[in-house]
Formats: structure tokens, sequence, C-alpha cells
């Protein structure tokens, strides 16, 4: 059902006073006002608006004028409660008001029970850009969230913003559907001002891949501004990735498990993954590389700024964060460090709870194709219903890397600095050998470390040496950690969780 059929259903039903929560307040009025000069509208029913800037504004004739002096928001609801006809008012940003004033809470709770007894039916819509309704009034007031703009209304604004211009001449199905993709989670105005810039840009010349990246780039820095959640942009491939073959193996098997073709083969989409492990052995990498691998978007969710200082805005904050998520899927949705978030240490204990019940709840239920890549370093701080089957497709626990997976993360880390020829040039054995206990993070420290020598011996190409110099000179942080590590490979011995590295790194120490 529609945000607007739902509308209509509760008028119909005789709802006195809705809550519609839109950021696209214009596109919102645009829709009522289609509704009111469409047959379907109710007869003899007037529609009006009021904000605290322009006063009353008709938009459908009612049985009554209303007088353009300042009306006070008191003064406002006597004059609905007073009003003779049938008619429903809109009234802008009016959450303002009962936040600040309790008597203007009062007057629309009283309202709502009286209206709907009333001879002709009179309603009020309440719009505002957040959800929250003030504990007295959640049982009286429903809300009705109109959501992000989808695919369709943003082609259609595409379509729109581009009709006076040439900037859509030979376009491509897939050119359009990539500038369509690039704005999703984007409001309507947000949309719009992306699109206009990037054919701004264009000048004369028709839209093409780079205003597709003028769009994403203009979401990033909104998705950045809303404080959740931020975008990343795709990062290497899963060959940047060393050792973790039974991980790389079962991500590789979902690659295409959010197509058409596997929901009609019967493929139940993949709910998400959590990596455990102590820092450094490559989990956030793998979130990175993944969302590149399957050719999605890949959003990190910013666990310090939904908890943020003031009072029931981090439940705003994490509803707000899967609303983006889940328009712009399919997509990655990276949970960075996610024990910080749900462990009760960040914010009071009650908000904590609240938060980590709401992102429960949309895990357990979720239906959009979002990807959740949770990461972690400490388990003993999640808690336990977190982790249980049916949140999380698998959990995977990062091991110190095998001597073959070592030898295959220096690999990685020298290709990445322009050495070819590896086997010939340098004795990885025998590195790998050195730099048992060393976490994926601290061999590429490692090949950083081995250059500065070698840089100021002339400018020189570095050598095996150097690198087990290196290796001498560093304490892996495995030292500190092998409570932590022995506790998270039990719970592989018990079936909590999976060794990415397969059998055999899960034998390996």
């Amino acid at each position: 059902m529609s945000w607007l059929d739902e509308l209509k259903l509760n008028i119909a039903a005789r709802v006195a006073v809705i809550h519609l929560v839109t950021i696209d307040e214009e596109d919102a009025l645009k829709a009522l006002s289609g509704w009111a000069q469409s047959g379907d509208w109710p007869e003899g029913m007037g529609l009006v608006t009021w904000d605290i800037g322009d006063q009353f504004r008709q938009l459908r004739e009612p049985a009554a004028t209303f007088s353009k002096m300042a009306a006070t928001p008191e003064t406002v609801l006597d004059i609905i409660d007073d009003y003779k006809g049938s008619a429903t008012f809109i009234l802008k940003d009016f959450h303002h008001f009962w936040e600040h004033n309790r008597k203007v809470s009062r007057m629309l709770r009283n309202l709502a029970s009286r209206l709907p007894f009333r001879d002709e039916a009179v309603n009020i819509i309440v719009t505002s850009p957040e959800g929250d309704l003030p504990a007295e009034l959640c049982h009286d007031i429903p809300t009705i969230d109109v959501g992000k703009p989808g695919s369709e209304q943003i082609l259609e604004l595409l379509e729109r913003e581009t009709r006076s211009t040439r900037a859509l001449d030979n376009a491509t199905h897939g050119l359009r559907e990539r500038l369509v993709e690039g704005a999703l989670g984007l409001s309507m105005v947000e949309a719009g001002q992306a699109f206009r810039k990037a054919i701004v840009l264009a000048g004369d010349q028709p839209l093409d891949e780079r205003s597709v990246r003028q769009v994403l780039g203009e979401k990033r820095h909104i998705i950045r501004e809303s404080g959740a959640l931020e975008l990343h942009p795709y990062i290497g491939s899963m060959n940047n990735v060393g050792g973790l073959g039974a991980l790389k193996q079962w991500l590789d098997q979902r690659q295409e498990a959010f197509s058409q073709e596997a929901r009609e083969y019967g493929l139940s989409t993949p709910k998400g993954v959590a990596l455990i492990g102590i820092p450094g052995t490559g989990k956030s990498l793998c979130a990175k590389v993944t969302a590149g691998h399957w050719g999605m978007t890949l959003l990190r969710m910013d666990v310090g700024a939904i908890f943020s200082g003031l009072l029931g805005s981090s439940e705003q904050n994490i509803r707000e964060a899967i609303r983006i998520a889940e328009v712009i899927a399919p997509c990655v949705l990276w949970v960075d460090e996610i024990e910080k978030a749900f462990a009760g240490s960040v914010g009071d204990s009650g908000t904590a709870s609240r938060v980590f019940a709401t992102f429960l709840t949309w895990m357990q239920e979720k239906t959009a194709p979002v990807f959740v890549f949770a990461t972690a370093n400490n388990v003993d701080r999640l808690p336990p219903e977190l982790l249980r089957k049916g949140r999380f497709d698998e959990v995977f626990f990062l091991d110190l890397p095998t001597h073959a997976e070592r030898v295959n993360i220096l690999e990685v880390h020298l290709r990445e600095r322009g050495y070819t020829m590896l086997s010939h040039r340098f004795d990885l054995n025998a590195v790998a050998s050195a730099t048992e206990g060393f976490v994926g993070a601290e061999l590429q420290a490692l090949v950083n470390d081995a250059m500065f020598p070698a840089f100021r011996d002339k400018r020189r190409e570095i050598e095996t040496g150097d690198m087990l110099d290196a290796a001498r000179a560093m304490v892996p942080l495995s030292a500190s950690h092998q409570p932590v590590i022995d506790g998270l490979r039990e719970m592989v011995k018990n079936g909590q969780a999976r060794n990415a590295s397969g059998e055999a790194g899960a034998a390996a120490t």
C-alpha cells in the first residue's frame, strides 16, 4: 500500500489527526492536491494548508473563508475545532509546537477524540520531516511515512529536469538506469539539485558517465551530511585479499543471489555476514572489496553519529539509516566494530537498548536486498542474540594467517608496490616463517618498513633481508591477544562460527 492509499484509508475511516512524515513536503502536497482535484476526493470537502509563514491557504475551496491575520498554533486548533463544514487541514511543521508547548499536544489529543464524531468530516494532517511523536500522542495519532522516492519517481524527475535541454539526447537505457541508481537514497529536492548540477557541468553536451560520477559525488556528500551513513567507493577486488579462502568462496557463491533469476530459481536473498577476529586480520577490507566484487553500493554506518546527544535522536538516526539503505538497495551495509554500537557502552543504556532492538528487529524481518556486513574485534561485548541464525547467514572467524596465507598476503602488498616475478626476487617462505603470529595489517606494515632503508640506500629495490630485519623489529599484536584468539577458536570448535581460512586455517596456530 502506498503512503497516499494509506492516507486515504485513514481519512475514510474518520481518523481525525494524522502525522505525515516527509522530507519532500512540496511533492507530498502536489499528490494531495491531485487527489483533491480527482473524483475520488470526498464531495464538499475543502483542502486548506497552514504554516507559520503563509498562514492559511486554500487549495480547494471549503465552505468558509479564512482570515489572513496571523494565527498562533493554539488559535489554529481553535479555528479547526469551531469549523462548520467538511475540510482537511494540512499543518506544516507543526511538530515544533507540540515539542515546546504542552497545551498544543493536549489540544491535538482532544481534537483526535472529538472530530470523528462530527456530522461532517474534519481531518488534520501534520507534516514534518521527523517521525517521533510525544508519548502522549503516540496512541491517538497514526504516523504515515512517505519515505524516499523510488526508481520510477527519480526517473520521472530526471526526464523533467532534462526536458528543456538536450542532456538525454541519444542516452542509452543503461545510462538512464545508472543516473537513476546514482540518485537513489536522496530526496526529490536533493536528486533534482544533483541532476541540475550534472547538466550544468555537461554544458552543451549530453549526460554521460562523468555525469553519473557527478551525481554519485553529490549523493556521497549529502549522505555524509546526514550523519549516520557514509557512501564508500569500490575498493579493489578479491585479489586484494590474501588468504581467507573459505570466506571468499562463500561470498563468491552469493555474488548473483540478488538477481531476478535467483529469485525465480527460489533462492532466498542473503541477509548478511559477521566477521570476528582481532584487529588487523582484514575484516574491514573484506567488506570494502565485497561490494566491489558484487557491483553494489557500499554504505558504512557511523556508529558514533547514531548516538547523538539529543534525546530521542538516536532512534531517529538508526531508522533514517535503515530507510536510506533500503531505498538504495541492493547494497552492502557495513557496520564496523559493531560491538561499540550494541554493547551498551555508548550513550545511556536505555537509548542503546532501544537502538539495538530497532536494528535487531529489522535484521530479522527485512525483505529489502540489504546485505549487512558486520565486523567485531571483541565478541565478548556483543549481545548473544545478535549473532544467532536468522539475523546473519554466517559468522566467520578470521584467525591469524597460516604460513601459506602470509606468503599470499606478502605477495599482494609487494605487487601493489610494483614488484613482479616475486618467486625469483624474494624468499617469501623465509619471511613467512619469521612472521609467525603476524596479522595482515602487520605484514603490510612490514613491507612498508622494509622500503625505508632501501630508499635511504641509493633508492634501491627492497630485498628479503630488508623484510627479515623489519620482522625482527616488530612485536605482533597476537602476543598480547592470545586469550582472545583462543576464545574465538573455541567458538569455531563449538560450531558458533566458521574459520574464514577453511579447514587448514582452523587447525593452524
